[in-house]
């Protein structure tokens, strides 16, 4: 096993008696039960459909390669229903208000490189058996032909195998997990992001915790920033450990506060980089929330463009990606950061 250390004083952004999401107030984040619910619908019809039919809505992802820009994008009909046979001429790029030419589109069938960065502090605690259940399960619904970097995160990140096909993670690799320690998620999160800047082609990160956490090296702001600097997809999925109510030593504001700040976290993972962030509040809905993840890394084109306009260390670039047939949504993501040397 290939270890990752991060070194540390470590201190934990959790409170105490606390270890994941409560839910004090309604958040923005798609639910599990609308997700499963727009699962059924296309489970109900066929799983792609034709250019020729309708729409709905999901969200997507960008990248900058020198002067390359490159943009994730899933399209769906009104039915929730993936649509995968458009080309190069069907859809239309702006940055900044201006029409981009599309300089090519990938087909759906292009395959990922998918880094699965699990919680296993102390506050997944019992919950590890049926996480690496979930997590084994997800690998099954992936492409033979994807690859799969698997860590773990608590006070250390420890990378339990590097880059490998599906193929051979079925056959000769399970997730085996042991819990325990405190929650440096902002370093493990800093990693992640380090590790797939190295990636080369379509890349995603998919992220388990409770969204509790601190960091030495790293920050929530560092992170974040980082994230939009960068061209993999991040799908967060916040597990809720929290008592539903503060507990008796700990100040009621404090409580609600970090709470909120768990909950925007994982949100902005996921939202800034064109990913999705799901919510699961028991873990037999884990299964259901990594299906659909796999589901829809399976039916995404990439876009591709160079702008016409310099880019400048540290621009704001805003993105709209359009399809020119009627009745369907196009999800990608909305913006991106120019990083140093780009």
């Amino acid at each position: 096993m290939v270890r990752a250390f991060i070194v540390a004083v470590v201190f934990l952004a959790s409170i105490p008696g606390v270890g994941g999401a409560v839910r004090a107030q309604q958040r923005e984040l798609p639910t599990l039960r609308d997700e499963v619910k727009a699962s059924t619908t296309r489970q109900s019809s066929p799983q792609a459909t034709t250019a020729t039919q309708q729409r709905q809505n999901q969200d997507d992802v960008i990248r900058v390669d020198t002067n390359l820009i490159t943009i994730p994008a899933t399209v769906m009909d009104r039915d929730g229903r993936y649509i995968t046979d458009l080309r190069k001429e069907d859809f239309q790029i702006y940055e900044d208000g201006i029409e981009q030419e599309v300089a090519w589109v990938a087909p759906v069938e292009q395959p990922f490189t998918i880094l699965f960065l699990l919680d296993t502090s102390g506050s997944m605690g019992y919950r590890l058996q049926d996480l690496a259940a979930a997590a084994n399960a997800f690998v099954r619904q992936l492409r033979l032909n994807d690859r799969l970097i698997s860590a773990t995160f608590n006070d250390t990140v420890q990378v339990q195998w590097e880059a490998t096909a599906v193929k051979e993670v079925l056959d000769s690799k399970r997730f085996r997990l042991r819990g325990g320690g405190n929650t440096l998620l902002y370093d493990a999160v800093d990693y992640a992001l380090k590790r797939m800047k190295k990636v080369e082609g379509r890349k995603a990160i998919v992220l388990f915790s409770d969204g509790y956490g601190s960091g030495v090296f790293a920050s929530e702001k560092s992170t974040l920033r980082k994230a939009e600097e960068q061209d993999a997809l991040i799908y967060t999925v916040q597990f809720d450990t929290a008592p539903k109510e503060p507990p008796r030593n700990v100040n009621k504001k404090y409580f609600y506060d970090a709470v909120e700040r768990a909950d925007r976290y994982m949100r902005d993972l996921a939202q800034r980089t064109g990913g999705r962030p799901y919510q699961v509040d028991t873990l037999s809905d884990l299964g259901q929330a990594f299906g659909l993840i796999a589901d829809e890394l399976r039916r995404q084109y990439s876009l591709g463009y160079y702008p016409k306009k310099p880019l400048e260390t540290g621009q704001r670039h805003e993105i709209k990606v359009r399809v020119r047939l009627p009745n369907l949504v196009v999800r990608a993501r909305d913006s991106y950061v120019v990083a140093k040397g780009k």
